[in-house]
């Protein structure tokens, strides 16, 4: 009112102001529970990447709902952590590798190319690609340690196309939810 900004700043999405320690914590909790759904969800289809739909999709939006910059860093940080109290780790001992790489991916792309941050295209892509580092980190490991990955199985062509296959899914999805609230949030502020 006296003419001064303040502090607080809206979310790209919702009329709602959130500080920024609330934010995080729902970045990292959106990480979190892309760990509890695919522990939840451990049905054996065969079909590596599978997940990656609930994991992108969560990804991407967090990211492009976040005025915060490493949105999607924190993302992950949230499935890292999320891994290691579900004792996932154990399993995989290099799943935070994993899960820690598609978040900073996914804020280089947003913070690169910003003017193509509202484009169905973009989510679907950078999904694909962000999803996509899942099996080449698994195929470094593999290289240089000789530890083996079951989803390599059929050869490494098949693991990478379906995890780009549903990271394409995932993302989507994200940007169908994201362009969707951003539509109805501007439709509501307007009327």
């Amino acid at each position: 009112m006296n003419g001064t900004s303040s502090l607080k700043t809206r979310s790209k999405a919702f009329p709602i102001e959130l500080p920024a320690w609330l934010e995080a914590l729902l970045l990292v909790s959106a990480g979190a529970m892309s760990v509890v759904l695919h522990q939840a969800f451990r049905w054996p289809l065969n079909l590596p990447g599978h997940h990656g739909i609930e994991w992108i999709a969560l990804l991407l939006m967090g990211r492009a709902f976040s005025r915060l910059g490493p949105a999607g860093s924190l993302t992950s940080l949230g499935a890292v952590g999320a891994a290691a109290l579900t004792g996932w780790i154990g399993r995989d001992p290099f799943i935070w590798v994993i899960y820690s790489v598609p978040g900073p991916l996914v804020d280089l792309a947003f913070r690169s190319l910003p003017r193509h941050a509202d484009k169905v295209w973009f989510f679907m892509l950078l999904g694909g690609l962000a999803h996509t580092t899942k099996p080449l980190i698994r195929l470094i490991i593999t290289v240089a340690s000789g530890w083996s990955f079951g989803s390599f199985r059929f050869g490494v062509a098949y693991p990478v196309a379906s995890h780009f296959l549903y990271g394409l899914i995932g993302g989507l999805f994200g940007a169908l939810l994201v362009l969707g609230i951003r539509k109805i949030s501007k439709s509501s502020r307007k009327g």
